[in-house]
């Protein structure tokens, strides 16, 4: 379902260095959509994770391309986000839970501008439901 092509002509509109992976399952116990690795400066997603939040949040598949649509443009986001580098210094040396809100909260910046297609409803409440865990943040609110 993940539509690779497209996601890689908009990769690399907007940095043409950076690589997109797209594996089955994220390794371990956690159910992750995708990641960012500035090591090697790619995006990782992970479809069989992708589609089980997207039936978690939503209650069906019906909206699954736009769901990942929406995850592969947060971590893009992170990507394209020119305070990560600084922000994961900080957040090594202080382990800021706001530093963390920081970082996700740009990213779901950035996203919300590379794909004005995708509906803003959907768009927000998937951003709400991935910053829950920030709830307590003064920078959420």
């Amino acid at each position: 379902m993940l539509e690779e092509t497209s996601f890689s002509s908009l990769m690399k509109k907007k940095d043409p260095k950076l690589t997109l992976k797209i594996k089955k399952e994220f390794p371990g116990a956690r159910c992750v959509g995708g990641k960012y690795s500035p090591a090697d400066h790619s995006v990782t997603l992970f479809k069989q994770d992708i589609a089980i939040q997207c039936e978690r949040l939503l209650g069906s598949l019906e909206r699954l391309k736009e769901y990942e649509w929406i995850i592969f443009a947060h971590e893009l986001g992170h990507a394209l986000d020119e305070e990560l580098p600084s922000l994961s210094d900080r957040l090594e040396d202080t382990k800021s839970l706001d530093i963390l809100a920081q970082i996700e909260l740009n990213a779901w910046s950035i996203a919300e501008e590379l794909i004005p297609f995708i509906d803003s409803r959907l768009f927000a409440r998937v951003k709400e439901e991935s910053l829950r865990y920030f709830s307590r943040s003064p920078l959420v609110h």
